[in-house]
């Protein structure tokens, strides 16, 4: 807590002990008014402070996601380049995927952080959109890696999320592909990844289960250097929403909510 805060609480418990001394004896209804205002002021900045803290502890979780996500395909790509520079890649052909790919992931993370950036300074741009075509291109766009993966794929009760809804497609899309990503990238071959979606007065829920086996920490921030969840809850989270994550029999559930915008 800030040294400014500790302060204006200290100062604002004294004086209210003090009128609430001299209330005692004089009660009179200005006194009264008087202490309790000084005590919900006292309250709002001790709620400020938390937070504060919070907002700064996503930061920190943020910045750490992101070095890491950055970290892994730099690292790809610099190495695939000098083992062709220097002429000892045995397969050319397979180092220059693995520059292609690292690049396409670095594509992916910026394309996340400009779209996170956008959110910061400008507002939700909220358009008429059905969340089921959301989910087919997020599902699409998994469909190669389940199949190179042998991962079964599935969309369930897609068909009751017909209905329009307003959300910032491009942010919501690109949330929704990055959750199910990775959930078939961390889901044991042959085991499948369910997706579920509701939409529920004025707001929309959709449920991704992985098959990953279950993650010691359930933290959205415990893989950073794979799976840049925590970029994705930034997503979430600046459209007004959030994402959980739970343990579930061999794996783990992510549900996000988000406001439907109809209200």
């Amino acid at each position: 807590m800030s040294r400014g805060l500790v302060a204006a609480c200290v100062a604002s418990s004294a004086t209210g002990w003090l009128l609430g001394y001299w209330s005692r004896r004089r009660a009179t209804p200005e006194v009264r008014w008087l202490r309790q205002e000084l005590t919900a002021t006292s309250n709002a900045l001790i709620e400020a402070e938390h937070e504060r803290a919070d907002l700064r502890r996503a930061q920190r979780e943020l910045i750490t996601a992101i070095s890491h996500e950055l970290r892994t395909p730099l690292a790809n790509i610099r190495g695939a380049a000098e083992a062709l520079k220097d002429g000892v890649a045995q397969e050319p052909e397979r180092y220059l995927d693995s520059l292609i790919g690292g690049a396409q992931r670095l594509n992916r993370v910026t394309s996340d952080l400009f779209e996170l950036a956008r959110l910061q300074v400008d507002s939700v741009q909220r358009t008429p959109a059905r969340l089921a075509d959301l989910l087919d291109s997020a599902l699409a766009s998994a469909l190669p890696v389940a199949l190179e993966r042998g991962v079964r794929l599935h969309g369930v009760g897609l068909d009751s999320a017909t209905d329009p809804v307003l959300v910032d497609v491009a942010v919501t899309t690109r949330a929704l592909a990055n959750l199910v990503m990775h959930a078939v990238r961390h889901t044991v071959p042959g085991e499948p990844v369910t997706v579920t979606a509701v939409v529920s007065g004025d707001e929309i829920e959709v449920i991704v289960v992985d098959g990953c086996g279950g993650i010691a920490e359930l933290d959205l921030a415990a893989e950073p250097a794979d799976s840049g969840l925590a970029i994705t809850r930034g997503l979430i989270r600046a459209h007004g929403g959030d994402v959980r994550v739970d343990q579930v029999t061999d794996g783990c559930r992510f549900t996000t909510r988000l406001p439907a915008g109809l209200t």
